[in-house]
């Protein structure tokens, strides 16, 4: 089916355009290759940035299907509360697909897949895209995608060429989208977007297009909300893989012209380029804390697609990176008036504001205040499946978050971070581990520096814990297995869902504790009641501002 340049835009006026995947607008991603992790792990993240979205975790069990079995796509609303036109949307489409055989057992959030028994891990941002390319009329969305390629996929390779081929046949109705995909061996950023208005059902022409780079081994990539993917080459099966005709469709719809002499880039040719505040300027923070020796080397504006960390990095230090404000740059926000006396370096939604008619913005860190939930995943190679891979799982902002493992072979998780127990936006409960993160760091916004240091001890209290001893969990499991794999799977669920729970009963102590000691604004400690006045710094900006004879005594 041919489409003119004419004809999409024409139609792109007339058609209601439905992009759910804003959801995940702030999100982060980063992809770590095995040659650049201090321990041969592979590693992806994603810090789910909307604010709104299901948090809960589920463990979908292995399942085997019988001959012929048709599903249906179900649709998966990334909004799930406080957005009345995304309620009670999800479930059952009418959208039948073939099942395959035999279908993996993983671990998924509320929204999307993250980890599956094969090892095979995904980390998501939202690169939005060019609007003339959605559709209304495809099956799929980035979230039930990455859900089917973690049933489907037993490698990183795989689980693309299955969501490519599934967008490809049945159409891709989201905006663009990136997920970090990885396994024991390789790491790969997959980006796809919609054909545009006029594609539908039966088309020859592809209902998706999509193309995936391969990190190489020893380096990272990163990817904030913008299309990181430059030039590729389709021949280069070993580095890339993509759509057909993307090339091509661009050529004819007048946004690349091959007599230019520029190389035809993925990324500013057929996609919108990279904003290089709100998305470059985060994927420019995580390479140049992974690479210090890039600072001054690469901006914001102009980003290689990955770097070459300058020390191979540990899951601490990919966490630590999570957890990022920008301190101690031109962008540090902690010494602003805007900080207020505590030096919070969070700042709330909306990031973008106008005051009489002229736009401003807040900072885009890596660590969003909004952020429902963030993971780092791990894929091992040299151990068992059963193992090796796994996930560090944290409720709410990274910065104040106590990450708890998760491995992928667990038979069930604990009801803390499940639906039954986890509760929603509009469900306070305290036997969730969600709320109970939640509850601590938004009560730390009130006195942010000295509050913040004390829920710091705690994370370093209990999280320093589970990382000290998983390499012991991890050889426990071990000698476990080698008698009956079933018994290695037994131990690591009551290991990680008994640390679940006691991590969230911590932190409803430390919540208790906070409210203890900063009450009224003193604070008690040492068996006194002090008054802690505002530090000068910041008194002194506030006279500086206002007029200065309304202070006066």
């Amino acid at each position: 089916m041919r489409r003119t340049k004419a004809s999409i835009a024409a139609s792109a006026l007339i058609l209601s355009l439905s992009l759910v995947s804003s959801a995940a607008l702030a999100c982060t991603s980063i992809i770590v290759t095995p040659g650049a992790s201090v321990d041969g792990t592979a590693s992806v993240t994603h810090t789910c940035d909307s604010g709104n979205s299901a948090y809960e975790l589920y463990k979908v069990p292995a399942q085997d299907w019988e001959p012929g079995t048709m599903i249906d796509v179900n649709y998966i609303p990334q909004y799930t509360m406080g957005y009345q036109q995304y309620e009670n949307v999800g479930g059952p489409t009418g959208n039948m697909i073939p099942q395959v055989d035999h279908t993996y057992s993983y671990i998924k959030s509320g929204v999307f897949g993250i980890i599956n028994e094969k090892q095979v891990s995904i980390g998501e941002t939202t690169i939005g895209g060019r609007r003339e390319l959605s559709n209304a009329n495809g099956y799929f969305d980035i979230t039930n995608l990455s859900q089917l390629a973690l049933e489907r996929g037993a490698t990183a390779r795989e689980a693309i060429q299955i969501m490519g081929e599934l967008g490809e046949t049945y159409g891709y109705k989201d905006g663009g989208e990136m997920l970090a995909v990885a396994d024991t061996e390789e790491a790969w950023i997959f980006e796809m977007i919609g054909p545009g208005p006029l594609w539908s059902q039966g088309d020859d022409a592809p209902g998706a297009f999509w193309v995936a780079q391969r990190i190489p081994d020893g380096c990272i990539g990163a990817s904030a909300n913008a299309p990181m993917i430059d030039v590729f080459d389709p021949d280069d099966t070993e580095n890339f893989m993509c759509a057909p005709g993307i090339k091509e469709y661009a050529i004819e719809q007048g946004w690349y012209d091959p007599a230019s002499g520029e190389e035809f880039s993925w990324r500013d040719h057929f996609m919108n380029a990279n904003d290089p505040i709100a998305s470059g300027r985060r994927v420019w923070r995580v390479f140049t804390l992974a690479a210090p020796s890039l600072v001054g080397e690469i901006d914001e504006a102009d980003l290689p697609v990955y770097v070459k960390p300058d020390q191979k990095l540990s899951i601490d230090d990919i966490n630590a990176i999570q957890r990022d404000h920008y301190e101690d740059t031109e962008f540090d926000g902690r010494y602003s008036i805007t900080a207020g006396p505590w030096n919070n370096p969070r700042r709330f939604r909306g990031l973008g504001f106008k005051v009489d008619g002229v736009s401003y913005s807040w900072q885009r860190m890596i660590a969003q205040v909004q952020c429902e939930y963030t993971i780092t995943t791990v894929s091992r190679g040299w151990l068992p499946d059963e193992i090796g891979g796994m996930v560090w799982y944290g409720a709410g902002n990274p910065d104040l978050t106590c990450y708890v493992p998760l491995y992928a072979s667990m038979s069930e998780l604990s009801p803390a971070i499940t639906e039954e127990g986890s509760g929603s936006h509009q469900e306070f409960t305290r036997t969730s581990y969600w709320w109970a993160i939640n509850a601590v760091s938004t009560y730390a916004n009130m006195k942010w520096e000295p509050m913040s240091a004390d829920v710091k001890e705690w994370i370093a209290k209990y999280e320093g814990q589970a990382m000290a001893t998983q390499s012991a969990i991890d050889s426990a499991a071990l000698k476990l297995y080698e008698q009956d794999p079933a018994l290695a799977v037994e131990f690591l669920t009551k290991y990680c869902n008994e640390n679940v729970e006691t991590v969230r009963d911590a932190w409803w102590e430390l919540f208790d504790f906070l409210l203890w000691k900063y009450n009224m604004g003193f604070v008690t400690e040492n068996g006194r009641v002090n008054t802690k006045s505002y530090p000068e710094d910041w008194l002194r900006k506030v006279i500086e501002l206002d007029e200065p004879d309304h202070f006066k005594s």
